[in-house]
């Protein structure tokens, strides 16, 4: 437990209702930076081992499952649009329970679902059984990972290090990205999917369970009535009701929907695209490396610059970046520019992808505040999911149609062009630096 010595006065003249710079506005308070930067670290190592080896790793599992059980590329997709489906649906719930009774119970119990839905995966006997375990894993996830963690570290970190305290959490899940899929692919090679599955299981389960249940707590709250408990008061923000007849906040959850449904298609399709093309399977996870390489410098470049720059124009430049990145993909299959098309779709999509899960949550907490900011942002993360989940299941069935990936990487270019329009309607966030 931290003593009161561990809470100490920020000032920072904005009012986090409106969004507006407001000079009267009396000191926030956040507590001892030394203990937050800690939980961002825990928080960080478990997106990487329940993100890396989940969500960011489908794209390795599909090919032996669809060959397990003879499945179809659309019967196939239903396993990680089940898992998104469930994910998305648990955020509401984790981010409504983490501001009412706090993060341990939810994050901890969230990582032993996450547990046991690989454990019936591996023992499955058939695509319908695998599907419903992995549905199981999706609300384990849901419960343990995105919103949770993104309304902890906001709730611990100072204003002007949160773009760059959620690139650092945020960089977890991209080194996964890294790590698992090649990892993975090896041990499916040597012992099969289902020993695979088991070991994510014993990851969540001995490492993440007990992580939690140290690191996954609210600051300690100042006592009633005194200076800082009135300051932290003055932080509440709007009501749900309020905000959720904003139409900024629903700018906002478009934003979430189109970026979702778009980043989804390529996360889970991008290995068997490229095997499609000619690559191994080796050298497509190996891509997927590269990519997420360039994602772990992005995370951390745009989170310094989010300290000095607008994080509207960031999240602008970024993810028009990565649109032309997706649309670079396109043409990994040409023999004599697929090597350096690849290449650029791997660095600009991939250091750019990221950048709506880290920026955005700042750019809503300038709309609404933070006294439902958890249960907010699990609202726009739901309605978001939902859509995105159906992201692999419409390019099965492209495929399967069209017996060709183009039409469905055009869409998900076409998403993130998109995306930038609900962007130019949000609140400018404007650098701390400039106002301290």
């Amino acid at each position: 437990m931290m003593n009161s010595q561990d809470v100490a006065a920020k000032p920072t003249p904005r009012d986090t209702v409106s969004g507006s710079i407001n000079p009267k506005a009396q000191a926030h308070v956040y507590p001892n930076q030394r203990q937050a930067w800690i939980v961002v670290a825990g928080m960080a190592l478990t997106l990487f081992l329940l993100f890396g080896t989940t969500l960011n790793s489908f794209g390795v599992f599909i090919p032996p499952i669809t060959t397990t059980f003879q499945s179809s590329h659309e019967q196939t997709a239903n396993i990680p649009s089940a898992f998104m489906l469930t994910m998305t649906l648990a955020m509401p719930l984790a981010g409504w329970l983490l501001d009412r009774i706090g993060p341990r119970a939810v994050m901890t119990t969230g990582a032993m679902l996450t547990g046991l839905g690989y454990v019936l995966a591996s023992m499955s006997q058939d695509i319908d059984s695998v599907t419903l375990a992995m549905a199981v894993s999706g609300a384990g996830v849901g419960a343990s990972t995105y919103v949770p963690a993104i309304a902890l570290v906001m709730r611990w970190v100072e204003l002007k290090r949160q773009g760059l305290a959620l690139g650092a959490m945020l960089s977890g899940a991209t080194l996964g990205t890294i790590i698992f899929p090649i990892l993975l692919t090896h041990i499916i090679e040597l012992y099969g999917w289902r020993f695979a599955m088991q070991c994510i299981a014993a990851l969540a389960l001995l490492i993440c369970v007990p992580l939690l249940l140290w690191l996954a707590r609210l600051p300690s709250q100042p006592l009633p009535g005194s200076e800082a408990h009135t300051n932290r008061q003055e932080l509440s923000g709007r009501s749900i009701s309020q905000a959720l007849r904003l139409p900024r906040y629903w700018l906002w959850v478009a934003l979430q929907l189109l970026m979702t449904f778009s980043t989804l298609g390529i996360f889970i399709n991008l290995i068997p695209y490229l095997i499609s093309v000619g690559y191994t399977p080796q050298e497509a996870a190996a891509t997927f490396a590269i990519k997420s390489v360039a994602g772990l410098s992005g995370s951390f470049l745009f989170g310094l610059l989010s300290s000095r720059w607008g994080i509207k124009p960031l999240l602008m430049v970024g993810t028009a970046i990565g649109g032309f990145g997706v649309l670079a993909l396109l043409l990994a299959h040409d023999p004599s520019i697929g090597f350096s098309a690849v290449l650029v779709f791997s660095i600009a999509w991939g250091a750019t992808f990221n950048l709506v899960n880290q920026l955005s949550p700042m750019l809503m907490e300038e709309t609404v505040g933070q006294r439902n900011f958890g249960t907010l942002l699990g609202i726009g993360s739901l309605i978001a999911g939902v859509g995105g989940a159906y992201s692999p299941k419409l390019i099965g069935y492209l495929l399967d149609t069209s017996g060709s990936y183009s039409i469905a990487l055009m869409l998900c270019a076409l998403c993130m062009f998109g995306a930038m329009i609900p962007i130019a309607f949000q609140p400018k966030r404007v650098p701390v630096s400039t106002v301290l």
